[in-house]
This record gives C-alpha cells, structure tokens and sequence, in this order.
C-alpha cells in the first residue's frame, strides 16, 4: 500500500506545478496581449490615390508609373516563377525583359482593391510570348504595399485553375 500511496503522491506533485505554470502562461500571455492598434502608409499619396491612378493609367495604355515606386522596391512573381527582385534598378531590367519577349494586345485593370497598407488589382491581359508564339489571356493579381506615398512591394498572382 506506501507504493499506492507514494505513487498517487508522485502524481499530485506532478500536476501541481503543471497547474501552476499553466496559470502562470496565460496570465502572462493576457498581461502581454494587446488590442488593436491603427495602421498608417505614413506621408504622402495613399494606397487608395496610389491604386486608383495605377489602374486607370493601366486602363488608358499607360504601363509605367514611374514616380510611385521606391528605390528599394521588391518585386515578387508568383506561381511558375517564384523569384524575388530588389531595388528599383533591378525590377526595372526584370520589366524590360518581359516587354522585349512579349507583345500585348490589350488588357484592362480592376480595382483597385484598398487595404490599410496598400492595394491590389486584378490584370486581365492578352499578351503573346514572342519567344514561342503562344498568345494567352493571361490573369493576375497585383499586391502592392505602400508606405510614405510609395509603392515598396509588389507581388503578382497567377490564377492556378
């Protein structure tokens, strides 16, 4: 019977300081648990004026906005390609490439879709890779990160279906 005894004793003590530590964790997790807080693109033009005049230039044939991009910009291409490019310098090589292997035929923006620290836009274009001849519809989405009035990060998304 001490064997019982000791045993069941054992147990106890085992899940005495696992209570203890439990309570503890979760107080401290509330102590350091905040609310929400305000978000901010800080000074300068806003995702929403950013967003709005990239796709009615898109709209209106004009490809480039060439003063809403920071000098440390990164660039993102998604699915297929998943390859990063940063600084303004190197997206701007990475977009003469593609316009030197590529014609367009068309396309139009929609959007733009507003968050709290930038905005996305959805591309509808009707490109040909002139290295093969392939024409497509080619669909994507744009999502851009603003801060003091400039785009700092684009990321594009390919429809996968």
């Amino acid at each position: 019977m001490a064997k019982k005894k000791s045993k069941k004793a054992a147990s106890k003590a085992a899940k005495k300081p696992a209570k203890k530590n439990a309570a503890k964790s979760a107080k401290k997790r509330a102590a350091t648990a905040k609310g929400p807080r305000a978000m901010s693109t800080g000074r300068g033009a806003t995702p929403l004026e950013i967003g709005s005049r990239l796709v009615a230039d898109f709209n209106a044939g004009k490809w480039e906005l060439t003063d809403a991009w920071s000098k440390d910009l990164v660039s993102i291409e998604g699915l297929g390609v998943a390859m990063a490019w940063e600084g303004r310098r190197a997206v701007d090589e990475k977009n003469a490439w593609w316009a030197s292997t590529h014609k367009v035929y068309g396309g139009r923006a929609e959007g733009p879709f507003v968050g709290a620290t930038g905005f996305a836009v959805k591309f509808t274009i009707d490109v040909e890779d002139t290295t093969t001849g392939k024409r497509e519809t080619m669909v994507e989405v744009g999502v851009y990160t603003v801060n003091n009035g400039k785009i700092i990060r684009e990321e594009f998304m390919y429809f996968a279906g």
